[in-house]
């Protein structure tokens, strides 16, 4: 029997795409929790009336926190499921130690703090950004992929709002947060509607245009 190459490398990245995005739609609460939490966090950063750097470092600290825990028990979900967990994993551990750093130095210097908020908000945009490549056009692709464009820009834009002072930097985490959140609440409701679909037909995910 003779062996082709060509038909044997095709179905593994095919099968790969396919337990992703079934991963990503088993997950979508995980997801949308997250949203509610930044959009949460973020309407609570705009009503603080006494703004300090202390009190925009426990604040993003709590979101950091939260976001890193919705993470890492979705990876433990596709974990226990033998689906790749890498992922939400190293996304989930990144913001817990982003927000550990925010919370045990609250009354840190405005640079200081500009560096983490920035730091964590590009790496986690990049790893939205890929994840987002590779979904299907039915999950929500469109939006978790201008979800990470945003948290991209916005940990670029970070070096511009301290010079606009204190107030003008809570309001831009405030508005990125609500942003953000709103995105991924999208995300996670295309998600929850095609693995409600998947489940009544019993039929496979389909793979990512």
């Amino acid at each position: 029997m003779s062996y082709d190459p060509a038909r044997r490398a095709t179905p593994e990245p095919a099968s790969r795409l396919r337990s992703m995005n079934m991963l990503l739609a088993r997950n979508w609460w995980a997801l949308a929790l997250r949203g509610a939490a930044a959009i949460l966090l973020g309407i609570l950063a705009l009503m603080m009336p006494g703004v300090t750097v202390a009190t925009l470092a426990l604040t993003f600290a709590a979101y950091l926190l939260l976001d890193g825990v919705f993470a890492i028990l979705a990876g433990i979900r596709a974990s226990r499921h033998h689906e790749r967990s890498l992922p939400f994993i190293l996304e989930g551990v990144v913001s817990l130690v982003a927000g550990i750093v925010a919370a045990l130095w609250p009354a840190a210097s405005l640079f200081a703090l500009v560096f983490l908020i920035a730091a964590w908000s590009v790496i986690t945009g990049f790893a939205e950004v890929m994840s987002a490549w590779r979904m299907d056009r039915t999950h929500g692709k469109w939006a978790w992929g201008v979800a990470g464009l945003l948290s991209i820009l916005f940990g670029l834009s970070m070096w511009v709002l301290p010079a606009l002072g204190l107030l003008a930097l809570a309001w831009g985490v405030a508005a990125y947060l609500i942003a953000f959140g709103m995105l991924a609440l999208v995300t996670a409701f295309r998600l929850r509607r095609c693995h409600r679909e998947n489940s009544g037909s019993g039929g496979g995910m389909a793979t990512a245009a």
